[in-house]
């Protein structure tokens, strides 16, 4: 039998968790977020990575013959700790039994939820963290998302404690409320409006032991969660929350479901429904919106209250088509879907998992540690802690475990898990070692997948074994495919049906992609599919058009706050110029990694091509953000204008570009002859900061100044960077100046911007906005 490619096998000194289906996730950031006893692991693949490479763990097969051996994946870390403190005395709120926590004794980690991306002020995602003693927080990286600190930015149960006191419930009740015991974090929904707008409407759902679902939403502006929303689920605690995808926008209305498993073994349905509708600002030069959240209850249930406890579920979520929930019950899975009309009943199977003898520990009554929805196959990849992994095939029609025909069987899996595990342990292993698995999530969506495991000796009594307590991190393909094809599917997918620049970031989008074209082999057997690829047409403009109305008040708050929300939306909300940085993207990575000289000549070239028409865009926008507020423009704006209007000109095309730079530069005559009255800058030259030496601007991306200087330029204001104060992207590690409300800025100071940048307020809010890197779309770090 041919050995399928192991791309990672890590060792990680911690105290797994008691097996969960949510234990291991991948972020919209690009990173694997391991939930262990006492710490979050945060770990991020090498590929598609251009920062801090020398910090990356990796591990290869050196005692296995090379041609069973893959190039190893190599991985960024960075850890949340977990302090083991105790927050909240539950026994001072309430002295009645049923409000006792017994997790409070030896406080662990039990539960984690991911927000979308694109959250934060750095652009990222945040962190929900549940604890043993029914304790919820936000967590959020203020710096460097990759290898730096996450920091703690709310205590959300005061925020429950505080809802709850405000009700007329007897004590006992307001205490349950607060008491979280299972968390749940949405996807955003797509509004279907380009560009798309920069706003958030994602949930946080929070089970508690009152039987009820809380909502919150993130609030930028407070740096924490705010309550939206309740909902009465049963009379038993809530101990698992599933969420759907949104359905596709209806007249402004997106509809997701949410599954709420009780401890009685029910499991309820909930439809959440947002409606969104604009209204116009003040300003007029962006809109305001409103969202409105209704919640009801589905008419039938996924299952009935058994008394035998739920232990995972997730939803099969399929493009077009009603999502499908997989629930887990020792020793069954249940398959729910709902009607597709009002003539249909939901349908319910049942299956019947059986022991795969792998190990001593071997059992079909295990918890469940991963569910995977395959949509190419139309199956469902289900990981038990014992170690065995089992398939459902022909999810959508009528679900089996036993497919007459199949390459992807229970046995076949399980017996590859099985392989592994050996492969990747140094001790000889033999039949009473178990492979305790404690979380799955599939890496590519196809058959390559990522699990945590342990393992231990169930049968040896004197727990030497056991003590020891290291996990193990696995990255491998689980079965044979034509991974040729494959790339080549999803790469002409991502191009061509792309997400606009407000959700996952392309190191994310790509994570497949990256795998497996890191073979410079395959990448000289497949360049000439790949570049067609990449040059196919887009179906719109290559740079969109668009109109910013024009501003005719004064200057304030106001101004400023729509000023941001307008640029971040028409820089990262067009879908078109997300599909050019996703070109970009793999191109990028496609020379970087290809041997042949003349292959890199022709990917060099269409990362030139990519960039040009993303430049485009992003000095079209500027100009017309700068035109629309002309009549407020200050002399360090009109510097700005004119460095913006000189770099159109460097472009040359395409022509709406040229005619926007010429309309702007007719306008600001007079305001050009103010600035030289007010003594601002009238030459676009910078001086060099080592000598001093004048520097015409004639590269937006670096400068060299006549006695031989090289400095970069910020890829947002083209200024020169002289200064620790940047953050640099990771995929394209380009560097940008940090913005002056960053947290990690010197409060109410821009110091370190150019004197010619200080006071220009449009220049501070173009920082503001660009949460993501404007080329590449992925999230800026800061190193220093």
């Amino acid at each position: 039998m041919t050995e399928l490619p192991v791309y990672t096998a890590l060792s990680l000194p911690s105290v797994s968790i008691f097996p969960s289906a949510n234990a291991l996730q991948f972020s919209q950031d690009g990173q694997a977020i391991l939930l262990t006893k006492h710490a979050v692991y945060i770990l991020t693949p090498d590929s598609g990575v251009n920062v801090e490479l020398s910090s990356v763990m990796k591990q290869a097969f050196d005692s296995k013959p090379p041609l069973y051996s893959a190039r190893p994946l190599a991985w960024l870390r960075t850890l949340v700790e977990f302090d083991r403190s105790v927050l909240h005395q539950w026994a001072t709120d309430c002295q009645d039994w049923g409000s006792v926590c017994l997790g409070s004794l030896d406080p662990s980690l039990q539960a984690l939820a991911l927000s979308p991306s694109h959250l934060t002020a750095s652009g990222g995602c945040l962190l929900a963290l549940l604890n043993s003693n029914l304790e919820l927080t936000l967590w959020g990286a203020p710096k460097n998302f990759l290898t730096g600190e996450w920091n703690k930015l709310q205590d959300v149960t005061s925020v429950l404690k505080t809802a709850a006191l405000g009700g007329t419930s007897p004590t006992l009740l307001k205490t349950l409320q607060a008491q979280s015991t299972c968390i749940g974090w949405a996807p955003q929904p797509d509004w279907g409006l380009t560009p798309a707008p920069s706003f958030d409407a994602s949930l946080l759902a929070v089970g508690n032991r009152a039987g009820s679902v809380t909502f919150l939403r993130f609030d930028l502006a407070t740096q924490g969660m705010v309550l939206v929303g309740n909902a009465p689920v049963a009379d038993r605690w809530v101990t698992h929350l599933a969420w759907s995808a949104w359905t596709d926008s209806q007249n402004g209305t997106c509809e997701a479901m949410l599954a709420c498993g009780a401890a009685d073994g029910s499991v309820s349905i909930y439809n959440i429904r947002q409606a969104f509708s604009l209204k116009p600002s003040l300003t007029n030069i962006s809109s305001d919106h409103d969202l409105d959240l209704s919640i009801c209850k589905h008419d039938s249930t996924a299952c009935e209250a058994d008394g035998r406890a739920v232990t995972g579920m997730k939803w099969a979520d399929r493009r077009g088509r009603s999502p499908i929930l997989i629930v887990h019950k020792a020793g069954t899975l249940h398959v729910w879907s709902a009607r597709s009309s009002q003539s249909e009943q939901p349908d319910c199977t049942t299956l019947l998992l059986q022991a795969q003898q792998r190990s001593v520990g071997s059992s079909a009554l295990c918890t469940v540690s991963g569910i995977c929805y395959v949509p190419e196959r139309d199956a469902c990849v289900v990981s038990l802690s014992d170690g065995s992994i089992h398939a459902i095939h022909r999810l959508s029609l009528n679900p089996t475990l036993n497919p007459p025909t199949s390459d992807v069987s229970s046995e076949s899996l399980s017996a590859v898990s099985r392989r592994v595990f050996l492969r990747a342990e140094l001790d000889r292993m033999a039949f009473r070692d178990v492979d305790r698995i404690t979380g799955m999530a599939s890496y590519d969506g196809g058959s390559t997948f990522v699990w945590t495991y342990e393992a231990t000796r169930p049968t040896d009594f004197s727990y030497k074994h056991d003590a020891k307590h290291i996990s193990s991190l696995v990255v491998a393909q689980m079965w044979a495919e034509d991974l040729d094809e494959r790339i080549m599917r999803e790469l002409a997918e991502r191009i061509g049906t792309p997400q606009h620049g407000l959700g996952e970031a392309p190191m994310s989008q790509l994570r497949a992609i990256f795998l497996h074209l890191r073979d410079a082999q395959k990448i000289a057997r497949l360049h000439k599919r790949i570049l067609d690829t990449i040059h196919q047409r887009p179906s719109g403009e290559d740079v969109p058009d668009f109109v910013i109305p024009t501003y005719e008040g004064d200057r304030g708050a106001m101004l400023s706050r729509d000023f941001v929300r307008s640029l971040i939306t028409h820089l990262f909300g067009w879908s078109s110029i997300q599909s050019q940085r996703i070109r970009h993207a793999v191109a990028a990575f496609c020379q970087s990694r290809c041997a042949a000289a003349d292959i890199q000549q022709q990917f060099a070239e269409t990362v030139t091509y990519c960039i040009r028409t993303i430049r485009a865009h992003f000095l079209l926008t500027v100009l017309r953000h700068l035109s629309a507020v002309r009549r407020v423009l200050n002399s360090g704006d009109v510097y700005f204008a004119r460095r913006t209007i000189l770099l159109a000109a460097l472009l040359a095309t395409p022509l709406t570009l040229v005619e926007e730079a010429e309309e702007l530069s007719s306008q600001l005559p007079h305001l050009a002859k103010a600035q030289a009255t007010a003594g601002g800058e009238d030459s676009l030259d910078e001086l060099c900061p080592a000598c001093h030496a004048p520097i015409p601007l004639q590269d937006p991306d670096s400068a060299v100044c006549p006695n031989g200087h090289v400095w970069a330029r910020c890829c947002v204001t083209s200024l020169l960077l002289a200064t620790p104060m940047v953050r640099t992207c990771v995929g394209c590690n380009r560097k940008a100046f940090v913005p002056a409300s960053s947290e990690e800025a010197p409060v109410h100071d821009a110091g370190w911007l150019p004197n010619s940048a200080r006071g220009s307020w449009v220049l501070r809010d173009l920082l503001d906005a660009t949460r993501r890197c404007p080329f590449c779309g992925n999230n800026f770090v800061t190193l220093v």
